[in-house]
């Protein structure tokens, strides 16, 4: 599996992103774009994928890192115009960038600050990178010669990473719910919208994932330690490489035909519910 031509990530300053990055980089994009609201930390992802083993050349690898505020209209065209306009073209757009809700509130007493929190970041964030995104992607040559009449071009893929919570609800987080299922809609509407002009929009939606954060949360209270790993089959937390992984997938030729589909990682925890009535019967 290989990813080539001009790979733009978002939210690449850590966790999930740098991942991300760090894979297309090792799978051969030719030109890496890190993006993230910290320039710090987009720098040092930007760093490690200079230097990922095995190294590449650089007269035929390069990486850029950006700041970048996915809730600014300005700010998400002005550097997808610049991606552009620097290397010609854009031929995946991965975008990462979001945060979880800060605490569990109800919606009946969820401040209208808090929703709009969520909403900015996820659903208006992954809607204006989108948009622009499509704009280039639709204007550029397909990225390879079409090798028979009935085969349509390939001019972009774009890769949003949504959540388990795209899948269904979970108590306290409405703001964080809502935007999510709004960002898998949005991901199935683009891409009937743009299938025949060779562009694919697909989504990720990982589980609980590994990082210092979370582990650290988890490792403070034991019981909901073992509440959580409770409820997933696999009996772990997904690993940022994983969901990396999944990524790469949908963002090269081996997914060619996967179009509006939201790939889900979450180790079969989705299927618990449904197999509850017949716990123990295996």
């Amino acid at each position: 599996m290989e990813v080539k031509g001009v790979v733009l990530v978002t939210g690449a300053g850590g966790g999930i992103g740098r991942a991300v990055a760090q894979r297309m980089a090792s799978l051969g994009a030719d030109v890496l774009v890190c993006a993230d609201l910290s320039l710090d930390a987009v720098e040092e992802t930007a760093t490690l994928c200079r230097n990922i083993h095995p190294p590449r050349d650089p007269g035929c690898f390069k990486v850029a890192a950006h700041q970048l505020d996915v809730r600014d209209e300005a700010s998400v065209d002005g550097l997808i115009t610049q991606v552009a306009k620097t290397h010609g073209r854009i031929d995946v757009l991965v975008n990462t960038a979001g945060f979880g809700a800060a605490n569990q509130t109800p919606i009946r007493d969820m401040s209208l600050a808090d929703w709009r929190s969520l909403d900015e970041v996820h659903n208006i964030g992954c809607f204006l990178l989108t948009r622009a995104a499509l704009r280039i992607m639709d204007g550029q040559d397909a990225v390879a010669s079409v090798p028979t009449a009935n085969d349509r071009p390939t001019r972009g893929a774009i890769v949003i990473l949504t959540s388990l919570a795209s899948e269904g609800a979970f108590l306290g987080v409405g703001n964080y719910i809502a935007a999510k299922h709004a960002v898998k809609g949005m991901v199935q509407t683009a891409a009937i919208e743009n299938a025949a002009r060779g562009i694919r929009v697909n989504a990720v939606a990982p589980s609980y994932v590994s990082g210092p954060m979370m582990d650290q949360f988890l490792e403070s209270s034991p019981e909901v330690k073992k509440a959580l790993l409770g409820d997933l089959p696999m009996g772990r937390l997904v690993k940022p490489s994983e969901i990396a992984d999944a990524v790469a997938f949908l963002a090269s030729p081996a997914s060619s035909y996967v179009n509006g589909h939201t790939l889900v990682v979450d180790g079969g925890a989705s299927l618990a519910l449904s197999n509850t009535p017949f716990e123990g019967r295996s």
